[in-house]
Parts: C-alpha cells; sequence; structure tokens
C-alpha cells in the first residue's frame, strides 16, 4: 500500500514505496549534509581567538555597571545642592536605586537571549542603558534622576543577565572556570576604580559628567560590539541557517519541518513561556535558592562595605575626599589577586576531580573546593578591615583586609557563576539571572541601615556581626552543594548538567 504524506497546504498526496525510500534516503543526506555545515559553524568551534574577543567585549559591557554604581558617592555633595536633596535617605536611593533596575532587568533580557539570541539582548539592552543612563546627566529634580537611574538599571544588567549564557555557548566546562575569571576581571575593578574617577571629577568638573563619561565609555564598548560580536546562541543560529536555506529555496528534509514548526508556533505564547522560566526556577529549584540567598548576602555586604569604606577614612583618619578614595586600590588588588586564584584554581581542580572520580566524568560540584576558599577570605578580609580600622592602626592594614576581602569576594562570586552555568547549561542565562534579583536589591537597600549600625556599633563589631553573618549562611551552602548538590541537581527538570567526559 502506498504511504501518504501531507504538503505544506495539508492536502494529502501519494508516494509509492520506492518514491518513499528515495525521499527518505535524499533527506536524510540533506540533514547530514546540513548538520555538518552547521557544527563547523558553531560557537564551541570557533578559534581561540574570535572566543576571546566574545568574551571581552562582554567583560566591557560588564565593567560599566559598576562604574555607574560606585561613581556617585564622591560627587555627593554636588549632586545635592544642585537638586536640592536634603535627607539621607533621598540620596540613598539616587545611589542605590540602578540595581532595582538590574536585579529585575535579567527577567526579562536573559529569556529574550534564548529566544533572539544573545546579541541582539546585548545590543537592545545597552542601547537603554546609554540613552537613560545620559539623560541622568540633564536631570533639574530629583524625581527625574531617580526615574532615570531605575530606567538605566534595566539595561545596566545587560552583561550579568547574558553571561552565563554567553559562556556556556564558548566554552566547553573545564574551560569555563578560566574564561569567566577573564571575563569577571574588568566587572570587579568598577567598584575600585569608580569612586577615584568620581572624586576626581567632583573638583574638576561638573558632577554631570560622570553619567555622560561612563555613556561614552559605554557607547565605545556597544560600537566595538556592532563590529565584532556575533552571535553565539545555537538555537538562533539554526534558525538563522533554516532562513537562508528557505530564501535559496531549500525546503526539504530537517529544514522544511522546522519551518512548518516555526510557522505554527505562537511567538507570543513562546516569548511569555521563557519570561515566566526564571521566575519558575527561583520558586521551585532549590539549588537556585540556595545560591541566590549566598549571591544576595555576599552583594549586600560587598555593596554595605564599599560604601562605607571612603568613611572610615575620611572619619578615623582624617584624609580629604580625594585622598581617601586612592585607598580603592586595595579593593581593586583585591580583585586582580581574585582573579589569579579562581582563574588557575578553578579549572586545575575541576579537572583534577574530573580524573579522580569513578565514571571519569566533570560535575558543577568539583567549582565548590574553590568556593570554600573565598567564603573563608570574606569574613577574615572583614575582621581584619573592620579592628584595625577601629583601633587606628597603620593605614596600610585595613588595606590589607580591604585587598583579602574582595578578593574572597571575586573568588566566590566567580565559582558560583560557573556552578550555575555547569547545572544549568540549557538554560544558562535564566539561571543566572536568578540570582541576581536577590543580589541587587540586597546590594541596594544593605547601605542604608549601615551607618546606623556601624554608628552605632563602630568598625570592628560592625564589621564582626557582618563577617558572623556571611560566615554561618557561606558555610552551610557550600557544605549542602558538596554533599547534597548531585542529589538535588537529578531532580530538576530544569538542570541539565553537562558532565564534562572529555
Amino acid at each position: 500500500m502506498d504511504s501518504q504524506t501531507c504538503n505544506e497546504k495539508g492536502s494529502t498526496v501519494t508516494e509509492s514505496p520506492a518514491e518513499n525510500a528515495e525521499g527518505n534516503q535524499s533527506r536524510h543526506e540533506y540533514g547530514n549534509t546540513w548538520r555538518g555545515i552547521f557544527n563547523a559553524a558553531r560557537p564551541r568551534n570557533w578559534s581561540r581567538p574570535r572566543k576571546w574577543t566574545a568574551t571581552l567585549i562582554l567583560s566591557g559591557f560588564a565593567f560599566i555597571q559598576p562604574l555607574s554604581e560606585t561613581m556617585l558617592a564622591p560627587v555627593q555633595h554636588q549632586i545635592s545642592k544642585d537638586l536640592s536633596i536634603t535627607r539621607g535617605y533621598q540620596w540613598m536611593l539616587v545611589n542605590s536605586l540602578i540595581l532595582i533596575g538590574v536585579g529585575f532587568g535579567p527577567l526579562l533580557l536573559a529569556p529574550l537571549s534564548e529566544i533572539y539570541g544573545r546579541r541582539l539582548a546585548i545590543l537592545a539592552g545597552s542601547a537603554v542603558f546609554i540613552i537613560w543612563n545620559t539623560a541622568c546627566g540633564v536631570a533639574q529634580s530629583l524625581g527625574q534622576m531617580l526615574a532615570f537611574r531605575l530606567l538605566a538599571g534595566f539595561g545596566a544588567c545587560t552583561a550579568d543577565a547574558i553571561a552565563g549564557g554567553v559562556m556556556a555557548d564558548l566554552w566547553l566546562p573545564h574551560q569555563r572556570g578560566r574564561a569567566f575569571a577573564v571575563y569577571m576581571a574588568a566587572p570587579l575593578l568598577g567598584p575600585g576604580i569608580g569612586p577615584i574617577i568620581g572624586a576626581y571629577i567632583a573638583t574638576g568638573i561638573s558632577w554631570r559628567w560622570v553619567f555622560w563619561i561612563t555613556s561614552i565609555a559605554c557607547g565605545v564598548v556597544f560600537g566595538t560590539a556592532v563590529l565584532f560580536l556575533k552571535e553565539t546562541y545555537e538555537p538562533r543560529l539554526a534558525d538563522l541557517h533554516r532562513r537562508r536555506s528557505i530564501a535559496r529555496g531549500d525546503t526539504q528534509g530537517e529544514m522544511g519541518v522546522s519551518v512548518q514548526r516555526i510557522k505554527a508556533s505562537s511567538i507570543w505564547r513562546e516569548l511569555w513561556t521563557n519570561i515566566q522560566r526564571p521566575l519558575r526556577m527561583l520558586a521551585t529549584q532549590l539549588i537556585i535558592q540556595l545560591i541566590a540567598v549566598y549571591m544576595a548576602l555576599l552583594y549586600g555586604t560587598m555593596f554595605l562595605f564599599l560604601f562605607l569604606y571612603s568613611t572610615l577614612w575620611t572619619t578615623r583618619y582624617g584624609q580629604s575626599p580625594q585622598i581617601s578614595s586612592l585607598n580603592y586600590i586595595s579593593a581593586a588588588i583585591g580583585y586582580i589577586a581574585g582573579v589569579q586564584v579562581a582563574g588557575h584554581l578553578n579549572d586545575k581542580v575541576y579537572t583534577t576531580l574530573k580524573a579522580r572520580s569513578a565514571d571519569g566524568k566533570g560535575r558543577p560540584e568539583f567549582r565548590v573546593p574553590v568556593m570554600s576558599i573565598g567564603t573563608l577570605l570574606i569574613p577574615l578580609g572583614l575582621l581584619w578591615w573592620g579592628w584595625t580600622g577601629e583601633k587606628h592602626l597603620h593605614w596600610i592594614l585595613p588595606n590589607i583586609g580591604c585587598a583579602i576581602f574582595t578578593a574572597g569576594c571575586y573568588i566566590c562570586s566567580s565559582c558560583v557563576s560557573v556552578y550555575t552555568i555547569d547545572a544549568y547549561s540549557t538554560y544558562a542565562a535564566s539561571a543566572v539571572s536568578t540570582n541576581l534579583v536577590l543580589r541587587s536589591n540586597f546590594a541596594a537597600f544593605f547601605p542604608i541601615f549601615a551607618p546606623y549600625m556601624f554608628g552605632a556599633v563602630g568598625f570592628g563589631w560592625g564589621a564582626t556581626i557582618l563577617a558572623g553573618g556571611f560566615g554561618v549562611v557561606g558555610c552551610g551552602t557550600v557544605v549542602v552543594l558538596w554533599v547534597w548538590g548531585e542529589k538535588i541537581r537529578k531532580r530538576s527538570r530544569y538542570c541539565a548538567a553537562e558532565e564534562d567526559g572529555d
């Protein structure tokens, strides 16, 4: 009996068995040819220079976010005078409201990158930041400034929102530690460089240039991305290949089936499903929840520390704003040291544990040993900084404590991000975006109570409270991930960990 197939319009046509066999063979050969062409263009098969170009461009975008978050502190007096800011909480909102946008922006950008591709999401988000950050520089009232800062945050988060997806697109699991260390070097230098730049702008030119200089820097990176950043998301690349084939009249085999599905699907339904995914993951995934709380406390502590750092030098050591800003160099040194530790150890420990495992495969939990190093350095650095500053010891000692603290922050942030990418590789962008919600909101609101707490108990006991809180949560997270992480992952329908066996 002849087999029946449906043509594109849905009408039934008949084929003889011989014709059917011949057609199947033709489609099979065509599909194999197409797959061969596509595999050659896969981002993981790109040359190393091309991979590093994409990674460094993304790092450039990531540098802009912390720069825009930390440059305002030295120009507080100028902005407060021009915009009639008279209350402390009003200034805190100006300084922190951008973090609210940074927290919620990834819930939209990350899913969009999984529909329309990474490149379009990166460029669109960066354009949003440039527009609204430039608008901050022309704000004439407190209300305008708050609105523009919030909107700028939705674009400032672009790199954070999409970095996890790009790292998963480009790099194999045993390569991601070093790649992520290089990517994170620039954004973690921002908190160290931003206050220094802001301090010298405050004494030289108008505070409005704080925003305009940041927009110019982002514009330079944006132009570089337009020229050199290529799409890295494989489903999007496959779709582009299919569309080019359709334009050439190739509609057989896998192409034809894919095109029919694209036509039949609802883009809005797909968009809604992808936007909901980060929220569903945050609500249902124990690993995501645990990491989100860990990162929230980490970033809340880090921004509270950076907010108070200059206060220690101006109140306890009597330094001017310009001189006190130079102490942020120790924060940058700590971040650079963290890059060296995380970049070298992360992949080395992962490769060693993979070789020792019974099945010879790598697992996300192999990131936890290096994460534990950072988890111990953070309380140590806080205690060192707080008590040496409280006792008014030589200025180099609080700077050493700051460097230890920021090195620990970098190591922890890098390991957690790579762990998340390894564990949720299929939805890496959505998974990473979930912890941005809590971490950015904690970073926004922690500094609000900081002056009151440290004013009441002093720098020594204030640092002790922060160190104790993070130490308990951090050590608990490390133990849970190491002992039970694999069992928890295996129960998740979102978790698609790449057990690297290459």
